[in-house]
């Protein structure tokens, strides 16, 4: 509605414009002269000292006032539009709610495991914006100030004005596989660099999402099932995972060692890196083998990645302990 707004305003300056530049050389005209004329051919009130004399600038004024009455009909009719919209939406108690426009998260789909997604998109400080077709969630959604807008995820247009084009991210997460991978193609199409992560209902669709480009896949119902074994056979193991997950002041980062990072060449011991800043390593994947709890000797090289716990304030005390002048933030 906003794009609409500005290029029917551009179009109608652009012929004021146009106007101004055509009679001031076709009638001689001084330019507030030409200005004046070009508004009243526009305005259609009728002719009065000033008229065009010669057949090229009665063709240019009829082309004027076609252009020009077209121009002001389209700005006008999108800013009715755009203040009666938002007056009923204020009527029926629906309020509007600013979408982000870049570097955000679009979440298609809502129900009990988006409602987590979301929570968590929100306390970890994440842009986001659901897309559901259920029109009494979104309201929901909307009365609580979450960008949120109803359509079908699958529609290449819904995904263009959830920002698609700028997102950082999209996860599909429908009780309805195929309807993820339909969600995803899309997506990808529209921007190949997205993050893209997949619910899968049926274990037999993990390996067509991960062909269709799909970075990270996750089966709330396999994964569930194997927490609930170990939950069984190993309890104590679960429970500091339970911890780790569910803690809301503790969060689980990843970190790059790389040419800004000081730990290059460093042993995890001589880092210190839980004394100095109570950040403790989880596990590292060193070329491409994870292992976890590492042993504090283990070298550090360049393109290994740890895992990080901790808390906010720890974890920013590791970055600006850990990473060199020139490359915070």
């Amino acid at each position: 509605m906003r794009k609409r707004l500005y290029l029917s305003l551009l179009a109608v300056v652009t012929v004021i414009l146009a106007g101004t530049i055509g009679f001031s050389l076709m009638l001689g005209l001084s330019p507030l002269d030409a200005f004046y004329f070009t508004i009243v051919t526009i305005s259609t009130v009728g002719y009065g000292e000033i008229y065009p004399t010669t057949a090229e600038s009665k063709v240019f004024a009829s082309f004027i006032i076609i252009v020009g009455l077209g121009s002001i009909t389209v700005f006008l009719e999108t800013a009715v539009e755009d203040v009666l919209r938002k007056s009923i939406k204020e009527a029926i108690g629906e309020p509007e709610v600013e979408k982000p426009s870049e570097n955000h998260y679009v979440v298609c789909g809502y129900g009990d495991l988006g409602e987590v997604v979301i929570e968590e998109l929100a306390r970890l400080g994440g842009k986001f914006i659901v897309i559901d077709r259920n029109e009494e969630a979104i309201k929901e959604l909307l009365k609580k100030g979450v960008p949120a807008m109803q359509g079908d995820a699958c529609k290449e247009e819904t995904l263009i004005e959830a920002g698609i084009r700028n997102a950082k991210g999209i996860a599909a997460i429908f009780d309805d596989d195929m309807k993820n991978i339909f969600v995803l193609i899309t997506a990808k199409s529209i921007n190949p660099k997205l993050h893209a992560v997949a619910r899968a209902n049926h274990m037999e669709t993990v390996d067509k999402m991960y062909k269709i480009g799909v970075d990270l896949v996750i089966s709330p119902e396999v994964e569930g099932g194997r927490m609930i074994a170990k939950a069984l056979v190993k309890p104590d193991i679960l429970k500091v995972i339970d911890r780790m997950v569910l803690t809301k002041d503790v969060d689980v980062v990843q970190f790059y060692v790389g040419h800004e990072s000081k730990l290059e060449g460093k042993t995890i011991k001589s880092a210190r890196i839980e004394e100095e800043t109570g950040v403790k390593v989880a596990a590292i994947t060193k070329r491409g083998e994870v292992e976890v709890m590492p042993d504090s000797d283990v070298l550090l090289e360049e393109g290994d990645v740890l895992l990080l716990i901790g808390n906010k304030e720890k974890l920013r005390e590791f970055h600006k302990k850990f990473i060199k002048k020139g490359f915070e933030g």
